[in-house]
C-alpha cells in the first residue's frame, strides 16, 4: 500500500480541520508521513511550488480566497504532485470545476474516515506514479534517452524561479558536435547517431545528479547546471570538452576523433528564459567563430 513516508501538504484555514485531518491520518495503519501545514491562500501559493510533496490536500474554500484559484495557479507553474479537495460542499458543479483544473477528487468534510483517506491517498500515489512513467516516455529524447527539447525548457524555467527564490546561482551549457554533417556525410547517419549516443553517455558520466542534460535537436544538447556559477560551468563545459577530445569515438567499423564547441551563460537578475538561452547560443556561436573545438563564456 505505502511505501516510505509520504510527504503530505495540507492547505486549510481551520485549525480545527486541520487536527481532525491530523488524527485520521494517525489512525491509519501502516502509514509513515509528514505533513506540511499551510493556514493561508499566500502561505499555501509559496509552499506549493517547492515541488516536494507527495499528495497536497486543498481546502475549496480559504477564507476570503478560492482554493480553485491556487489550484488553477499550482498547475500553470508546473506542479505535478496530485491534488485533492477537502470541501463541507459537494455536487457535481463542484467537482466538473476542479476537474478542469487537474484536481484528482475531493472528499467531503464532516464524512470523511481514515478507510476514506487512506484510499483516497493510495489512489493519488497510484496515478500519480503512471503520470511520472508516461512523463518519462514523452519527456525523453528517443536516441539518447536524455530531456527532450520541450522538456528542457520547462526543467530551466523551474530551476530559475528556484535560483530566485533562494539567491543561488544558475547556469546554463549548450554545446554541439564539430563539423557533424561530414560525419554523416563520410560515415552514414547510422554512425552519425551512434555518435550522438556516445556524447549523451560522456555528458551523464560527467555530470553531478543534480545536473539537467537535454539534447534540443540535431547534434545539439544542453546543460543546466543548480547552484553553480558561471566560472564553474566554464570549468565543467572545458573538462568535458577535453574528455571528447582525448577518447574518439570507435566501434567494430570506424575510428573517428569527435570535438565540441560549447558557450557558457550565467542567470543574471534581469534576464529571462529567453535571454539567458541567447547568452548560452551566443557564447557556442563565438566559440564556432574562433575556430570551434573550444568553451566561451559570455557574461552579462
Amino acid at each position: 500500500m505505502f511505501q516510505g513516508e509520504l510527504k503530505l501538504l495540507l492547505v486549510e484555514d481551520d485549525p480545527e480541520d486541520k487536527e481532525i485531518f491530523n488524527r485520521m491520518l494517525s489512525k491509519i495503519d501502516g502509514l509513515t508521513y509528514s505533513v506540511k501545514w499551510c493556514s493561508s491562500f499566500a502561505s499555501g501559493k509559496q509552499e506549493i511550488l517547492n515541488d516536494q510533496y507527495d499528495v497536497i490536500f486543498m481546502d475549496y474554500r480559504l477564507g476570503e480566497d478560492d482554493g480553485v484559484s491556487l489550484l488553477r495557479y499550482a498547475k500553470e507553474h508546473g506542479c505535478r504532485a496530485p491534488i485533492i479537495f477537502l470541501s463541507s460542499e459537494t455536487g457535481r458543479e463542484i467537482y466538473k470545476e476542479i476537474k478542469q483544473w487537474g484536481a484528482l477528487n475531493y472528499l467531503k468534510k464532516g464524512e470523511v474516515t481514515p478507510d476514506h483517506l487512506a484510499i483516497a491517498i493510495d489512489y493519488a500515489i497510484e496515478i500519480a506514479a503512471q503520470y511520472q512513467l508516461l512523463r518519462e516516455i514523452a519527456s525523453r529524447d528517443g536516441l539518447t534517452a536524455l530531456y527532450n527539447h520541450g522538456e528542457m525548457h520547462l526543467l530551466l524555467e523551474k530551476e530559475m524561479n528556484h535560483a530566485r527564490r533562494y539567491n543561488a546561482s544558475l547556469s546554463l551549457i549548450m554545446l554541439d558536435i564539430d563539423y557533424f554533417k561530414a560525419i554523416n556525410d563520410s560515415f552514414g547517419h547510422l554512425v552519425g547517431d551512434c555518435v550522438l549516443q556516445w556524447l549523451a553517455g560522456l555528458i551523464k558520466e560527467s555530470s553531478r545528479s543534480c545536473d539537467i542534460n537535454g539534447r534540443c535537436g540535431g547534434d545539439e544538447f544542453v546543460i543546466i547546471l543548480p547552484e553553480t556559477s558561471g566560472d564553474s560551468a566554464y570549468k565543467k563545459a572545458e573538462s568535458l570538452r577535453q574528455l571528447v577530445e582525448k577518447n574518439p569515438y570507435s566501434d567494430e567499423t570506424v575510428s573517428l576523433p569527435v570535438t565540441i564547441s560549447a558557450g557558457v551563460s550565467e542567470l543574471s537578475g534581469d534576464d529571462t528564459k529567453v535571454s539567458f538561452i541567447d547568452k548560452a547560443d551566443k557564447a557556442l556561436y563565438c566559440s564556432k567563430s574562433m575556430g570551434r573545438n573550444c568553451v566561451s563564456y559570455e557574461i552579462g
